[in-house]
């Protein structure tokens, strides 16, 4: 308490001398501009350091949400063109073209030719994951 009081005393003490002498006012007023703009200098950069790697992580994301936007869209393309149907079709015309692919491409119907039934294999898997695809983003 008495070690307060004598801090005080002597702060108040350089207070007024400061006050009191113009040079030393000038003195001391230079010193803290100084520092107060070496401070404000590193704020500024930490800030636009921040905001730089805020950009940064946001332009990342956004490229891989496009990325991955983009895949979908072209695989969703894919399934369009597997189905013979036009993008934006409701479902029961991908049903429809569904089931005339089936029919047209099933793999029974080329038993006598193993080349043409091996092709006619691979056709029928990219039709029902084409329409497993449409079934589950359409009915939902």
């Amino acid at each position: 308490m008495l070690v307060d009081r004598f801090k005080n005393i002597l702060r108040a003490t350089i207070n007024d001398q400061i006050e009191n002498n113009p040079v030393l006012q000038n003195l001391f007023d230079d010193d803290d501009k100084k520092e107060w703009e070496k401070y404000y200098e590193e704020i500024k950069n930490d800030t636009y350091k921040y905001q730089n790697t805020q950009q940064q992580y946001q332009s990342q994301s956004e490229q891989q949400y496009s990325s991955q936007q983009n895949q979908q869209m072209s695989q969703e393309d894919e399934y369009y063109k597997a189905l013979e149907v036009k993008r934006g079709d409701d479902f029961a015309t991908i049903k429809k073209s569904y089931r005339k692919l089936v029919k047209l491409y099933h793999p029974d119907l080329y038993t006598d030719d193993p080349a043409k039934q091996e092709m006619a294999q691979k056709v029928t898997l990219q039709i029902n994951e084409a329409y497993n695809y449409f079934e589950k983003k359409l009915k939902n």
